[in-house]
């Protein structure tokens, strides 16, 4: 038994090994038959040469020169901002340097430069006056006790001032808990305990939101970004406290390192609370100076922002960036659909970015004077969806959209730099070893890892739907630091992937790539569902019907039926104006969508639909009101009659009448 098992064993793994390198092994055997030819026909090597070139091609190798022909520019562009990267935080490493000082040094090449720029107040901070401002928030800290390891919560709104405060609090090695300014009670009290932060930094427009969780905090201190200290017990005036503080860089109490903890980013909690996911500087510096390297941002570029920067893609995606650049970053409170393009043209500015469903909320304003009149060459971000992506970027004449994917805390992140129509970024298809990350094949019903006889994840072939993930290394590019939670982060994680002993980070995201290496994202798994044996990405119907019916505000999810196996869709949509003829929608959705993935359910609202502070639809909620007529308030409900291809209204009767089972689906 022990002999059979050791042979199967050993004929498993040499059978993949081969099939995982049978483009090196047909191209060797080719070689060997060019070196025979010479050897033993004394053929010319030159001949001998182009005979084996021959063999290759005519069995099967023009594949791989094709795909070399149309991937090998693409391929070399990525590994430049990779092999970049690396050696950019090697280099600081070696130097003892954090993303702080990176930011003196660009302070110094730009001092009077402006740096930050208010959309909102006209004030303006130049990098000298930013550098000044973060050396006397470190020394403020560093006086008051505060240390290497100690954590901080900043709360506030956009504002010139948000990045300087954390840049200095990062300087003497606090680590700065980044908090949405949105979560309020159990939730804010959560964010704040889970990281255990020792202060908190809070404009004085959210100081009510601190007060009404300040007797759960204990002995918790506050510093409010005012003239005065507030109402808080044990409340500081942290302007007050500036007036007399040091702008001198302060002394170093303990050694640093861009592989230390930096900063805490919370997930947008769709389904939960929050969780705290740790970015580390070399995270930090992927995230950031590997966008700038990939789109091309110069010093000269302007950047807009209105998106929150307690975000990822806000506050490191896009204001990172200018902390390696020396480019300006222009900041609005909150995103304007009306003044977006206004404020682009008035600020002249070259680079935009956007998340979720920015993009659709500008498509569905009117056509203005300013959707052309601007000098925005590139809009970078993630969620564009593929329904509108050329719409948008013709309609607003932006040059390149660099469309990127990467969860907050994974470690597979790409971005496409390349003008692919709906690809969120590219890995190589001839070096896929260089940048680990692959599709694999996942239970259609748990979203479980399905495994091949060798206990090893199966791949995905091209135009094969399966879960993203990421090989876990410990260089900066591949290192997955999880969350403050080690429970949360123990269940991103799975083993024996890629190969035996090894382990990757399991992204939850339902992807496919093409045969050239292109991704193209699908759903979250929590999103996809099954209905008459088919998988349907809410994701793509999301799209077709907010085009369809021209609508931007529109959410589907799945929802049980009963007696039925499976998730019937269910699409929710804002229509205040009632512009929606019921009697067309099925018409209107049918041409874009096969039966299987139109929705049965179809909700209507009049008021704004409830979402995260990243535009992401809060969908449990939905979910647990389904189609009851008695938890959807006043909203207007109707189910899909198949005989008369119409929706119908849910009454109470009909309603009845679905739970009955005398209407079928």
């Amino acid at each position: 038994m022990s002999s059979c098992h050791c042979n199967y064993n050993f004929q498993t793994k040499f059978i993949r090994h081969v099939r995982r390198n049978s483009r090196m092994y047909h191209l060797a055997s080719c070689l060997a038959a060019a070196a025979i030819g010479q050897k033993y026909f004394d053929l010319p090597w030159l001949t001998a040469l182009a005979g084996g070139a021959a063999a290759y091609i005519l069995t099967g190798g023009w594949k791989w020169v094709r795909l070399f022909y149309l991937t090998i520019g693409r391929d070399l562009q990525l590994g430049k901002v990779f092999i970049g990267v690396e050696m950019f935080i090697r280099n600081l490493s070696k130097k003892n340097m954090v993303v702080a000082d990176v930011f003196s040094e660009t302070a110094k090449k730009f001092p009077n430069k402006p740096a930050f720029v208010s959309v909102d107040t006209g004030a303006s901070m130049t990098y000298q006056e930013a550098e000044e401002f973060s050396n006397k928030i470190a020394n403020i800290f560093q006086e008051a006790g505060y240390k290497k390891g100690d954590v901080v919560a900043l709360l506030m709104e956009n504002c010139i001032e948000y990045i300087p405060i954390w840049i200095g609090l990062t300087r003497i090695g606090v680590t700065v808990s980044l908090l949405n300014f949105n979560v309020k009670g159990e939730g804010l009290k959560h964010c704040i305990t889970v990281a255990d932060c020792k202060a908190v930094i809070y404009s004085p427009t959210l100081e009510g939101s601190l007060k009404d969780i300040e007797s759960s905090l204990g002995n918790m201190k506050y510093y409010m970004f005012a003239d005065s200290a507030g109402e808080l017990d044990r409340a500081q005036s942290l302007k007050k406290l500036m007036n007399s503080a040091s702008s001198y860089a302060p002394s170093r109490h303990a050694p640093l390192s861009i592989t230390d903890k930096m900063l805490f980013i919370y997930t947008s909690g769709t389904t939960g609370l929050p969780k705290a996911a740790v970015i580390r500087g070399t995270r930090f510096t992927f995230m950031s100076y590997a966008v700038a390297h990939a789109i091309g941002a110069k010093a000269d570029d302007v950047l807009y922002n209105t998106l929150p920067l307690y975000h990822s893609n806000g506050g490191i995606g896009l204001a990172g960036q200018i902390l390696y650049t020396g480019s300006t970053l222009v900041i609005r409170k909150k995103f304007s659909a009306s003044r977006f393009f206004e404020d682009c043209y008035k600020h002249d500015a070259t680079i935009v970015n956007y998340i979720g469903e920015t993009c659709r909320y500008l498509l569905s304003t009117p056509p203005g004077e300013f959707d052309r009149k601007h000098k925005v060459r590139i809009a970078t971000g993630n969620g564009l969806r593929p329904s509108i992506w050329d719409d948008f970027k013709d309609r607003f004449n932006i040059g390149m959209i660099a469309e990127f994917y990467g969860a907050t805390e994974g470690n597979a992140n790409m971005i496409n730099n390349t003008g692919k129509s709906g690809a969120v970024g590219y890995n190589s298809v001839l070096f896929p070893f260089v940048y680990p990350i692959k599709i694999v094949r996942i239970d259609k019903e748990t979203g479980a890892l399905l495994r091949g006889p060798d206990g090893l994840a199966i791949p995905c072939g091209p135009g094969e739907v399966g879960e993203l993930v990421g090989k876990v290394k410990t260089d900066a590019i591949h290192q997955f630091d999880g969350y403050v939670n080690q429970t949360a982060t123990k269940k991103k994680i799975a083993y024996d992937v890629f190969k035996k002993g090894d382990s990757a980070f399991m992204t939850g995201d339902v992807l496919y790539q093409d045969e050239l290496g292109y991704y193209f994202f699908q759903d979250r798994m929590g999103d996809t569902f099954r209905w008459k044996g088919e998988n349907v990405s809410t994701n793509e119907v999301e799209g077709v019907i907010s085009k369809a019916l021209e609508l931007s505000d529109v959410c589907v999810y799945g929802v049980d039926v009963y007696g039925v196996e499976g998730k019937a869709g269910m699409v929710i949509m804002s229509d205040p104006e009632r512009k929606v003829k019921i009697e067309d929608v099925y018409g209107l959705i049918s041409r874009s969508l096969p039966a299987y993935a139109c929705p049965i359910f179809l909700r209507i609202t009049t008021g704004d639909l409830e979402k995260t502070s990243t535009y992401k639809y809060k969908k449990v909620k939905l979910r647990e009101q389904f189609y009851d007529p008695s938890l959807c308030g006043s909203d207007e409900l109707f189910y899909f009659n198949g005989k008369e291809k119409t929706f119908l209204p849910i009454t109470s009767d009909a309603f009845a009448q679905i739970k009955n089972r005398e209407i079928r689906f």
